[in-house]
């Protein structure tokens, strides 16, 4: 049953008119309770639900490249463009060539999220200045000045399940003048601190409020390198300089020089949105909370642009008050994705993160497992088919309410569900669940105690 809404003191009239089951029936982790009593299993207690947004996520060293624009009613739309560095990488055997032309080629992960059937237009720039990390870091909201004419773009149809390169056709003016360089063997060229001088690296940008895809980029190389293998070479992205042999200008071998992303260099992923006419629309002007009331009774996770659902217990210190000779045995929470906002379950994320956060939103620290406290309790995804299909999230919140009663204090803390950081910086995904007012869709909070 759920019954989200009985507040205070009511709470204990109905704490044991729950199911009851014999204690050696009740199992948490590997613990079985062997005394003789009976367990409580209580789903009545009060439940607020919110959506929080943060400022920025780290973004350096993300482990993948993500370039796109994607769409959702709920945040409104969310564009990622790339910064990175590139080094020149080959050895200089030929200088009498001629130039052809110069390509950004990128290989696809597979990673995607949105609709990969429509059109976007991709355009590349150089970077005006050198990219400096900030205390070791740089944020989905770093920004770094580029040349206001891109070097070339393309009008893109994502196709992140096919082996196929993406070539960019960049400025032959460029491209002259890195050949006449490498024909000299320029030492701009061959030095890597000189070349970043005059190359300071640069953005691959989407463009933005398209109801597209945000596709995810290789950013090292894979396959084999056995001219006798069959496997195809994946290419980390690369600037590759075309030409053709003189006096032999009939040689159609695909000659070209190249210019690799410096997997040591600086590079991140750039991640920004658009609230307008979203149910977020204005959040961050006002606060970076937002009741689920406001929010067609339902909640966000995000990555990319970082969003928590939050859920608030307000009410749990009246566990206290069951009787002398009780005590918690475990608790579980699930939440559930709204059906019609997700295709299938491919498109959520096995498991999210569980946080435990102060009045003021500032996440404590993961909440871990019963009996530990360096093992952490993740929300599963998990799927039950009985008549229809239910999908949801489950965690063992026992540890979290444990603390809670330890305080003996009102409830100042609440549970935060969200991408882990790792995840956060190099996806672009989201989850849409139900929140305390959303039927059967809303959360369930079973508590189960002991007594005797």
């Amino acid at each position: 049953m759920k019954q989200f809404k009985i507040p205070g003191l009511l709470l204990i009239l109905f704490l044991f008119s729950c199911t009851n089951s014999s204690i050696e029936d009740f199992v948490v982790g590997e613990n079985f309770i062997n005394d003789q009593t009976a367990v409580a299993m209580i789903d009545t207690l009060t439940l607020q639900s919110s959506t929080i947004k943060y400022d920025s996520i780290v973004s350096n060293s993300s482990g993948r490249f993500l370039i796109g624009s994607n769409y959702n009613n709920f945040s409104g739309y969310k564009t990622a463009n790339t910064f990175m560095t590139v080094k020149f990488d080959d050895a200089i055997d030929d200088t009498d060539f001629v130039f052809d032309s110069l390509s950004l080629v990128l290989n696809y992960d597979t990673y995607y999220f949105g609709d990969t059937l429509q059109t976007q237009t991709i355009r590349v720039y150089q970077l005006q200045e050198e990219m400096e990390l900030v205390d070791s870091y740089l944020y989905t909201t770093s920004n770094f000045k580029c040349s206001p004419t891109p070097l070339g773009s393309i009008n893109l149809k994502p196709q992140p399940n096919f082996h196929k390169e993406v070539r960019i056709k960049l400025s032959d003016k460029l491209g002259n003048r890195l050949a006449q360089m490498i024909k000299v063997k320029s030492d701009t060229i061959t030095n890597q601190d000189l070349f970043l001088k005059f190359f300071n690296g640069v953005a691959i940008k989407s463009q933005s409020d398209v109801k597209s895809a945000i596709v995810g980029f290789r950013i090292s190389d894979s396959g084999s390198t056995d001219d006798t293998s069959k496997s195809k070479i994946y290419t980390k992205p690369e600037i590759r300089l075309y030409y053709h042999l003189s006096p032999n200008p009939d040689d159609m071998h695909d000659l070209y020089y190249k210019f690799s992303f410096d997997t040591d260099g600086i590079y991140f992923n750039q991640i920004s949105g658009n609230e307008t006419n979203s149910l977020m629309a204005g959040m961050s002007n006002s606060s970076n909370e937002r009741s689920s009331l406001f929010t067609n009774n339902n909640t966000l996770v995000q990555s990319g642009i970082q969003v928590f659902s939050k859920i608030k217990i307000p009410y749990i210190d009246n566990l206290l008050r069951t009787g002398k000779n009780s005590a918690l045995v475990g608790a579980t929470l699930r939440l559930y994705p709204i059906k019609g906002t997700y295709k299938s379950t491919s498109d959520l994320p096995d498991s999210l993160y569980v946080y435990s956060a102060d009045h003021k939103n500032n996440l404590i620290g993961q909440v871990t497992i019963p009996g530990s406290t360096t093992e952490y309790a993740f929300a599963i995804l998990k799927t039950y088919k009985e008549v229809e299909e239910t999908v949801y999230y489950e965690v063992d919140l026992t540890s979290f309410i444990e603390t809670e009663l330890q305080e003996e204090l009102e409830t100042n803390r609440s549970v935060m569900i969200g991408y882990g950081s790792t995840a956060a910086k190099k996806t672009a995904g989201h989850v849409i669940l139900g929140s305390a007012s959303s039927g059967k869709y809303s959360p369930d909070l079973n508590v189960y105690y002991y007594h005797n």
